[in-house]
């Protein structure tokens, strides 16, 4: 098969390869996936660097959510077969023509399902997803700020806020991005390369604030929407792809009686020292049931802003830094991958 392997940490564009290996055979408990989409993410960019929070073990294959078709399982499986069409949250191995993951990584999807859709679904729509219901507990009735709106998963979270019944504000960076935003439910959008998002939230709410904001992008971003809280109001903070992890001053939260809250889904997969994917199995399969769920139902509808055969892995990473991509970048495998 082929795949793109990274011997050492630096810039992906230099240390990213395309290579050929053997398929995988899966042991007990493991599944063999052919894989038929991979998703490209930010975080990838990290990891191949080497500045991610949980470092690879090298050699590694990049790409963490896969979605394809079951090619062998090993003892003791029971959670698929072969055959089966799932969406897999993948340790490392995605940007591969098979990868091997354990059986409970492994998520059934319709057949009928575009394998990219399932490949966006189980990173980016799984992380809204149990950020908003397990960790934020957002309720019908409440108004919801999202940054990074046009993105993978700032897109989910507007979705996702939509179908839970909140009011949604989407911040995005030019009208392309803010006409995405739209689309996809966003009750209202603001350009923050045309105003100050603070000014225009405290004036869509009348000068309340937003009960919960969710904050993919840190830095200055994260202080300010602090100030956009209404009064025990809450920020929800995901990742920093602004490159800059924010210093809360914790007396803002106490002016406001406000919360600050994290989710980080790669903590269900094990990521936690002494934690394991198995341990977390029900977590993982009822925010998976969920996200089916309003897919099912026509809640969600995920966006594939680009796809990319596999051999132009760094061409969609540069398109997925330069921001050039609405909704989820991924590669998708053709024969000559297997």
């Amino acid at each position: 098969m082929r795949a793109i392997v990274v011997h050492k940490f630096g810039n992906y564009q230099d240390v990213a390869k395309l290579e050929t290996l053997p398929i995988p055979e899966p042991g007990p408990g493991e599944v063999v996936v052919r894989n038929k989409a991979a998703g490209v993410s930010f975080a990838a960019s990290l990891n191949i660097a080497g500045k991610y929070q949980r470092k690879a073990p090298l050699p590694y294959i990049p790409a963490t959510e896969s979605a394809g078709i079951v090619h062998a399982v090993g003892e003791n499986v029971t959670r698929v077969a072969v055959g089966d069409h799932v969406m897999c949250s993948v340790d490392h191995g995605g940007a591969a023509g098979f990868c091997k993951i354990e059986d409970v990584a492994c998520h059934k999807i319709p057949e009928d399902m575009d394998f990219a859709v399932g490949s966006a679904l189980i990173t980016s729509y799984n992380t809204s997803y149990g950020a908003l219901t397990r960790r934020a507990n957002l309720q019908s009735g409440e108004t919801l700020l999202v940054h990074g709106a046009a993105g993978a998963v700032g897109m989910a979270a507007v979705e996702i806020g939509k179908a839970l019944g909140a009011t949604v504000i989407a911040v995005a960076g030019g009208e392309k991005h803010c006409e995405t935003a739209r689309r996809h439910g966003a009750d209202h959008v603001i350009d923050h390369r045309q105003a100050n998002f603070r000014d225009v939230v405290m004036d869509i709410t009348n000068g309340r604030g937003v009960d919960l904001v969710y904050d993919s992008i840190g830095g200055d971003v994260t202080i300010q929407s602090i100030r956009s809280l209404a009064w025990e109001g809450r920020l929800l903070t995901i990742g920093y792809a602004c490159g800059e992890i924010p210093k809360i001053a914790a007396n803002t939260l106490l002016l406001k009686n406000a919360s600050a809250l994290g989710f980080n889904l790669g903590h269900f997969f094990g990521w936690s020292p002494g934690g394991s994917r198995a341990q977390y199995i029900d977590a993982l399969d009822e925010m998976a049931a969920g996200v089916l769920g309003l897919y099912r139902d026509g809640k969600i509808n995920p966006e594939i802003g680009a796809r990319f055969p596999l051999s132009q892995f760094v061409d969609a990473l540069d398109a997925v830094i330069d921001r050039k991509v609405d909704g989820k970048c991924v590669i998708e495998m053709s024969e000559e991958d297997y």
